[in-house]
């Protein structure tokens, strides 16, 4: 699928129009409305594969603890990888999750 790279800006931007306007014509500011989901936190490397890994690791979780509507195909289908740390960062030391919507 198509890859997108988003970013979580400080409270202090608490309205749209407080939000500098970007130069490059290819970023895009959008307001995402809140969401309920669940996280997987892992280390290491990342890679397609070993976020799939995990995603289903997850799905597969969310099956035995009862949530509803959720299906091992529905979790390698809709997750979000989410990395916190810059590429040099000693991959034992990375932050890496994957995310599942709920709602």
């Amino acid at each position: 699928g198509k890859k997108v790279m988003k970013f979580m800006l400080p409270a202090e931007y608490d309205s749209m129009d407080k939000i500098p306007k970007p130069l490059n014509p290819a970023v895009h500011i959008e307001e995402i409305p809140s969401q309920l989901g669940a996280v997987h936190r892992y280390n290491g490397k990342y890679n397609d594969e070993r976020n799939r890994h995990h995603a289903m690791l997850l799905g597969q979780q969310l099956i035995a603890d009862g949530v509803q509507n959720i299906t091992e195909e529905y979790a390698l289908d809709h997750y979000q990888f989410w990395g916190y740390n810059p590429p040099f960062t000693i991959p034992y030391f990375r932050r890496n999750e994957v995310w599942i919507q709920l709602t």
